[in-house]
């Protein structure tokens, strides 16, 4: 073989090993690349869900939360219109006729007192409850009790209605004093005519 046509086999062998080596190289450059796109597009999928996931969480979070302060702040209403509603009861048992005033505290006396305590009278109702000693005995005389009260000249620490002073204790019988005596049942009552019917469609 002559030294031209060794030469041309050399030349050849190595353009064919040098293609093949290419291709080779090509084909891994392609595997590879193909594979990290394919892990860019999981990592992607999975960043996608995550966020979706959180924004899901954030989501009932808010809302959650928005439902909360609705509550927070309907409650705080209810207990503003209630808290009126007591002051208005407060304004009609002083806004009613002397005697029927009058009457109403002789009840209250007759009902707290155990006999012998004196009865002071609130500056602010002093000339309109005249009656009061007359409307004790009757209702004490209804209840069968004798109570032997007396009635001071000293106002009482109140600014409507009366005070039962004993020899150890006292009784706030003023008007503010049997509302919040009896607040809780109060409010249950107002609430069941203020809010019946609610959240029925009513």
């Amino acid at each position: 073989m002559a030294l031209a046509d060794i030469l041309n086999r050399i030349d050849a062998d190595a353009t064919s090993e040098a293609q093949t080596v290419t291709d080779a190289a090509q084909a891994e450059a392609d595997r590879l690349l193909d594979g990290a796109r394919e892990q860019a597009d999981a990592a992607a999928e999975a960043i996608v869900r995550e966020a979706a996931r959180r924004a899901s969480l954030e989501a009932e979070t808010l809302l959650a939360n928005a439902r909360l302060e609705a509550r927070d702040s309907l409650l705080t209403a209810k207990r503003d219109v209630l808290d009126g509603a007591l002051g208005l009861l407060a304004e009609r048992i002083v806004g009613l006729p002397d005697a029927d005033y009058a009457a109403f505290l002789a009840r209250a006396i007759v009902s707290a007192a155990r006999g012998g305590e004196r009865v002071l009278v609130a500056a602010a109702d002093a000339k309109r409850l005249g009656g009061l000693r007359a409307a004790v005995d009757a209702a004490a005389k209804a209840a069968g009790r004798d109570l032997a009260l007396a009635y001071d000249d000293a106002p009482a620490g109140a600014e409507h209605g009366v005070v039962l002073l004993g020899e150890r204790d006292s009784v706030d019988l003023s008007i503010a004093g049997l509302i919040d005596g009896q607040r809780d049942e109060l409010l249950m009552r107002l609430a069941a005519l203020v809010f019946t019917g609610e959240g029925t469609g009513a």
